[in-house]
């Protein structure tokens, strides 16, 4: 279908992104939907959208593809509420970072004549609202879909839903919804749990008199950092995704428990061997991958501490032709500089990257 009618149901960080990637990549007319007439406003001024309503009914009537970017919790409800309102052959998606339930639900429930088709981009912020969309929040993420079961890959709705996610920057993956809501729980769901247990143990402690948190360095700083994350949209996960977390939290767990053991016997053949299996299968994660993705290459660079450090670098690199997937500060030291870690998807690009550097003065290196 070529420029299609897209309805937005939220238009916050995640819906709002979609939004800005879409209208850049001129897919067709998107309307969004929001409860407050301030939220469309802002994303109007912010080219999210062409046009807003707080009326979600009237928007669905008219839209051939529906995306629901609401608390996963809100997902079935709002979905059901607007179907009889959409048009015959109309797809409705989702962004919800769990998807058995709500796959299951409305596969079971929606009319005939909508298709969903369940959807997930593994790419967000610990900023939540329009303000805080993203044009290219999803370039190079992950994009899983769920689709129903039987549904061929040449299915019309199918390839629609990739056309549409494609043209964000992102990679589509279809995956059964029950294999997704595991692979998040131990990927993305117990980590951010991990994050809150060890801030609120270390918060805790400092019950003991001993002032421990403004201590706490870029090690604790960046293991926790997902814990900034809103604390209503992570009560909603949980309870929508609980069977897997729950088993995930109970290995993770036994893994705990095992550490302590070794820790208060003073194991020191059982520490060395837990830390050394830990070792050696975090070096066997493919380092040059983004998410489930296939490989990048990677190069690390030192940078000085002044403005303009980081436009020369991409602006050399763009004259040479040279690409960057994805680029990352990883630490500054103030008045000094610091160092950055820069993708590309092949190890040519890589390779000539590092030398056209080198050549200009920078410390360049591929991984």
């Amino acid at each position: 279908m070529k420029n299609p009618t897209i309805a937005i149901v939220g238009v916050g960080l995640m819906g709002g992104s979609l939004g800005l990637a879409w209208r850049q990549a001129h897919v067709g007319r998107v309307i969004g939907v929001a409860r407050s007439e301030e939220t469309l406003a802002e994303a109007l001024q912010l080219g999210a959208i062409d046009e807003g309503t707080t009326d979600l009914l009237s928007a669905v009537s008219v839209a051939d593809v529906s995306v629901f970017c609401v608390a996963v919790m809100q997902i079935v409800p709002l979905a059901l509420k607007a179907a009889h309102s959409a048009q015959p052959g109309a797809l409705f998606t989702d962004v919800g970072s769990t998807k058995q339930a709500i796959c299951s639900q409305l596969w079971k429930h929606l009319p005939p004549y909508i298709t969903f088709i369940g959807g997930h981009p593994m790419a967000g912020s610990e900023r939540v609202g329009i303000n805080a969309a993203d044009m290219y929040l999803y370039e190079n993420a992950v994009y899983c879909l769920s689709a129903p079961p039987g549904m061929p890959t040449e299915h019309t709705a199918m390839q629609q839903m990739l056309a549409l996610v494609s043209a964000t920057g992102a990679h589509p993956l279809i995956l059964d919804p029950q294999a997704h809501d595991l692979i998040v729980a131990a990927i993305s769901h117990l980590p951010h749990l991990c994050a809150v247990g060890l801030v609120n143990t270390v918060a805790a402690a400092e019950a003991s008199g001993v002032s421990i948190l403004p201590l706490a360095a870029g090690g604790f700083r960046d293991t926790t950092r997902v814990a900034s994350g809103s604390a209503e949209i992570w009560r909603d996960i949980c309870l929508c995704n609980k069977q897997s977390i729950v088993e995930m939290l109970d290995a993770y767990m036994s893994a705990l428990q095992q550490l302590r053991v070794a820790v208060e016997q003073g194991d020191e053949q059982a520490l060395l061997a837990l830390f050394k299996q830990a070792q050696a299968i975090r070096q066997s994660i493919p380092t040059k991958r983004r998410g489930l993705l296939g490989a990048t290459h990677e190069v690390t660079l030192h940078l000085a501490d002044k403005p303009g450090s980081i436009h020369a670098v991409s602006g050399l690199l763009a004259n040479a032709g040279i690409n960057i997937v994805d680029i990352e500060i990883l630490r500054v030291r103030e008045g000094e500089g610091g160092s950055a870690r820069l993708a590309f998807n092949d190890r040519t690009a890589a390779e000539t990257a590092v030398q056209l550097l080198n050549d200009h003065g920078y410390t360049a290196r591929h991984l």
